[in-house]
């Protein structure tokens, strides 16, 4: 006959309100919860693939790195055409007179001009100048565009770590939800439990197995993504060095660098604009063979011509304040870079300093918590502690492990966005 006494019907309502928190616990009989992996066995790679292979295979899928040797070869061809003599392509005239439609007296005349540009004084020097600062600016642009790309592949690798962390959690939980159910289930058999306690935990352990495909589907969801992004199917372990103490900015930060080589280019860009005053002059050699008259003979005579192209505000004032204005923006860049930079690497300083407190409270609470539900464990076997205050032991070992887990996440992260701050790849 089933025991309605007050106390049983205590120990049932204890045990019906205690089911929730203990489907995330092992019960009584299971074995102790496992560590939570770390953030880098989470991600630990299937090839031995490192971050600095996985930037690189992003980087050749990259557009910048794609056209970088067209660019390059770009910039080659315009120096060659600058270092020419001649400013520009030359250009032919072909000519005829004739008076064979009004006195056809038998005037005849064929001409031929060749026209060659020329560099204006100063002008060809100047021209130099502003593409060799474009050349020097050309490789801090691409580098600071892999370090963008750089952010991205350290950001996705580190989404991917979290994804599985959260799905061995999830794998964790089921798995102990099965355990407890089937602990449950046999308490139910001996007269111990009631049966909706039984019909609660199955009903948990597939709510359980729901959040163990949702969390499968995320971690599918990254994978691609990182898939997108670098090509490859391995992620890489997140096992960046730590910088060395006390960080600061050096003048080789690939954003520094970019700036300032912006700001040379559009000086020489200005310096351009106001040597090049005029259109390009030209020097011209021709040949005339001339006929007069029906009998007469042929003349044959050379031409030489030089044109000057005079230089007027209308022409030369809105390309030196375009010029100029460039130069403004260029300098007004280089001074945000230096204040951006400084910003993002006291944020990470600051974030850095907070995970390592946040990880050693963390683990701190962690082995306290373990102690205490060693110690309740113990209790609970020899009888002198209730299922209660177990189910809150194991709660509070759960959490803490949880705690932990995120906290190396955090340092990992934090260690990652100091490497970037400072303009340090993979």
């Amino acid at each position: 006959m089933l025991d309605l006494s007050p106390f049983r019907l205590s120990r049932l309502a204890c045990t019906s309100l205690l089911l929730p928190a203990a489907l995330t616990l092992a019960s009584a009989q299971t074995v102790p919860p496992r560590p939570l992996p770390s953030l880098a066995e989470a991600a630990a790679p299937t090839g031995g693939t490192s971050l600095r292979e996985a930037l690189d295979a992003a980087w050749a899928l990259s557009p910048a790195a794609r056209s970088a040797d067209s660019r390059r070869a770009q910039l080659q061809a315009r120096e060659r055409a600058a270092s020419s003599w001649i400013n520009g392509s030359p250009s032919a005239v072909l000519a005829h007179r004739s008076d064979r439609f009004n006195s056809n007296g038998g005037l005849r005349e064929y001409e031929a001009e060749l026209e060659l540009p020329i560099w204006s004084p100063g002008v060809r020097g100047a021209t130099q100048r502003e593409l060799a600062a474009l050349r020097l600016g050309f490789e801090p642009q691409q580098q600071v565009a892999r370090l963008k790309l750089a952010a991205d592949v350290r950001e996705a690798a580190v989404s991917v770590a979290v994804a599985r962390t959260e799905r061995d959690l999830a794998q964790r939980k089921h798995s102990e939800a099965q355990t407890l159910a089937q602990d449950v289930e046999r308490r139910v058999k001996a007269g111990d439990s009631a049966r909706v306690d039984g019909l609660q935990a199955q009903s948990l352990v597939q709510q359980a197995a729901s959040g163990r495909e949702q969390a499968q589907q995320a971690l599918a969801r990254l994978q691609n993504q990182w898939l997108a992004l670098t090509g490859m199917a391995a992620v890489p372990s997140l096992d960046e060095p730590l910088p060395s103490a006390n960080p600061v900015m050096g003048p080789d930060h690939p954003a520094l660098q970019a700036a300032q080589s912006r700001v040379q280019a559009a000086q020489a860009s200005l310096e351009l604009s106001e040597t090049d005053k005029r259109d390009p002059m030209s020097v011209g050699v021709g040949v005339t063979r001339e006929r007069s008259a029906f009998g007469a003979a042929s003349e044959t005579s050379l031409r030489l011509a030089i044109k000057i192209p005079f230089g007027t505000d209308s022409r030369n004032a809105p390309r030196i304040a375009a010029a100029r204005a460039e130069l403004d923006a260029a300098q007004a860049e280089l001074d945000a870079a230096q204040r951006q930079i400084q910003t993002e690497l006291a944020s990470a300083l600051a974030e850095l300093d907070a995970a390592r407190r946040t990880q050693a409270s963390m683990a701190e609470r962690a082995r306290l918590s373990s102690e205490v539900q060693g110690l309740v464990a113990k209790s609970y076997r020899l009888g002198e502690s209730d299922l209660p205050t177990r189910l809150r032991a194991d709660s509070e070992k759960f959490e803490a492990d949880l705690s932990l887990a995120r906290a190396r996440v955090g340092l990992q992260r934090a260690i990652s966005q100091l490497n970037q701050a400072l303009g340090l790849l993979p």
